[in-house]
């Protein structure tokens, strides 16, 4: 098989386990793809998958940076090609798995981020401002930005280190080495999956991890920008009860996996894969698969 796999979709509709059925069914090695997974200590709040769910099948691109660590698109890109490559290597197949949909944008639409490298003491200098300024800083170099990057201070800084260094960011059209799936459900199903998750991560000892991160981490550290835990925050300061800090991190889980579902309109040669069950969606793609290989 020449393709390389994408699974792509919302929190909560089963990404992990059906890559892992379909690894099992054409010898593959999956790459994650989410901007959290990458940090130690960060499991239950992430839905980590456990050694148990990836049934002997190889992961990568998970619990290999420390929670202090920053670690941005650019970074993602790199490293996702090495493993590919490395992969390739022994002989196997690759499926790539995961919801930051901006790290599998830049992958598949070859984002050229100017290999500019990091900055320590400008990012530094540039740590103490806050995303206004920041968003000032950007518009003096003419570039704008997004909606969603006014409030990001890691992203907004990357693209001031860029801007400095004189190198624009370009993109080509989509990457034939590829084969994106996403994954979608009925809504009113998905967020009830949602809720009960979150209702499980508690049971797991989402209140211990969520206590001992936040005792170790700055709330603005980029390891908890994640949902499912400065929510909790409230909770542990006696501001808020339990119920309403769970209730508000359900409700932001919701508008989260919504995101991600519109966030399929961005992708070029998305092939659509509607989840009715786990081993339905794996036939799908599969079927997907080999009449791409005819």
């Amino acid at each position: 098989m020449n393709k390389i796999i994408i699974i792509y979709g919302p929190t909560a509709i089963g990404k992990s386990d059906i890559a892992v059925e379909l690894a099992k069914k054409i010898n593959a090695e999956i790459i994650s793809a989410d901007s959290m997974q990458i940090y130690k200590e960060i499991d239950i709040g992430s839905a980590k998958i456990t050694k148990e769910e990836m049934q002997g099948i190889r992961h990568h691109l998970i619990d290999f940076k420390d929670v202090f660590d920053t670690y941005s698109v650019y970074d993602f890109v790199n490293d996702c090609n090495k493993k590919i490559d490395e992969i390739q290597k022994r002989n196997k197949n690759i499926i790539i798995v995961g919801g930051t949909g901006l790290y599998i944008k830049a992958l598949t639409e070859n984002y050229n981020y100017g290999k500019v490298n990091k900055n320590e003491e400008l990012r530094k200098q540039l740590n103490n401002l806050e995303p206004c300024e920041l968003v000032n800083i950007l518009k003096s170099y003419n570039k704008e930005v997004k909606q969603d990057d006014l409030n990001n201070k890691q992203r907004l800084i990357r693209y001031i280190e860029i801007a400095k260094s004189g190198t624009i960011q370009t993109k080509k059209d989509f990457d034939n080495r590829f084969m994106l799936f996403g994954l979608y459900q009925d809504r009113e199903k998905l967020y009830n999956k949602i809720n009960k998750r979150v209702d499980l991560m508690v049971e797991n000892g989402l209140l211990n991890e969520a206590q001992n991160l936040l005792k170790k981490v700055n709330p603005n550290n980029q390891c908890l920008k994640a949902i499912g835990y400065k929510e909790l925050l409230p909770y542990f300061n006696g501001e808020k009860d339990l119920i309403s800090c769970l209730d508000i991190l359900k409700k932001r889980t919701r508008n989260y996996a919504k995101r991600q579902l519109t966030f399929f309109n961005q992708f070029k040669n998305i092939i659509k894969i509607n989840v009715e069950t786990k081993q339905q969606a794996v036939m799908d793609i599969l079927k997907n698969i080999e009449e791409e290989n005819e």
